[in-house]
């Protein structure tokens, strides 16, 4: 009975009808771009109008997100933006609520909230990822590209959260930016000393697949310094950043002298 409700509204607003009945009047014949930005105004003053009746009944705003984008997941960027519109506050309640209600939009769901909320960027990708991390490479990739200057901080939140996809977040932050990828990694460890074991695997087995290409050339020798620095802080044996010295990042000399203090 909801769903054929919510299909009602949203067929009047498509057909340009209020809900009074009376058709919208045009005088001129719309173009193709023309009549997709209509459509897309309406679908959202529609979602618009549905939410505050739903919220005006005291329902929560993480349920009527959820019903809606349950029942219209190809409309979940027209719903969470309706969302965001009406209760900004609530905006990390709302990513949960419309991954949670479908996974499958979780793309559209984080470009949309990225492109409300630029300053939250973290927040952002840290709630997608705790809701849905099946999708952290594309939630990244996709951050990344959105604020590229907070490409540090995106990727040593991302680590944070998932410290075992450690190998497929490097890889993908090395695709989606040209910046140094071990001050991320350096700021991981210090944050999750714990965690320094998988995060360590990870970057290993990420830098032996570049087979030694251009972009490890960026990376001084004091970025691994201070990689192998945090990885000691972090209670790592020196035979396990032993590959630092067989990649030739490091001599056999500065590695023990790292051990040694």
């Amino acid at each position: 009975m909801r769903r054929n409700y919510y299909n009602y509204i949203l067929a009047l607003s498509v057909l340009g009808i209020s809900l009074t009945g009376l058709p919208s009047v045009s005088f001129a014949e719309p173009n193709s771009a023309q009549m997709s930005s209509t459509k897309e105004a309406k679908l959202l003053k529609t979602y618009t109008s549905i939410i505050e009746n739903h919220l005006n009944k005291n329902l929560s705003i993480m349920r009527t997100v959820r019903i809606l984008v349950n029942n219209y997941p190809e409309h979940a960027s027209y719903i969470v933006s309706a969302a965001f519109d009406l209760t900004p506050n609530k905006k990390k309640a709302i990513i949960v609520a419309a991954i949670q209600a479908e996974p499958a939009v979780t793309y559209s769901v984080v470009e949309t909230a990225l492109t409300y909320f630029p300053g939250n960027a973290e927040m952002i990708v840290q709630t997608a990822i705790e809701t849905e991390p099946a999708y952290i490479d594309d939630i990244l990739s996709l951050a990344i590209a959105h604020s590229p200057e907070k490409a540090d901080s995106l990727i040593t939140v991302t680590l944070q959260n998932h410290p075992s996809y450690s190998e497929s977040i490097m890889r993908t932050a090395h695709e989606s930016s040209s910046g140094n990828l071990l001050s991320s990694v350096i700021s991981t460890l210090k944050l999750i000393p714990e965690s320094a074991d998988y995060v360590l695997n990870g970057i290993k087995d990420f830098f032996t697949s570049l087979g030694g290409t251009e972009s490890e050339a960026y990376i001084s020798k004091e970025q691994w310094k201070l990689l192998a620095v945090e990885a000691k802080n972090s209670g790592l044996d020196k035979d396990r950043l032993q590959w630092l010295v067989d990649k030739g990042h490091l001599e056999q000399k500065e590695l023990a002298a790292v051990y040694n203090k």
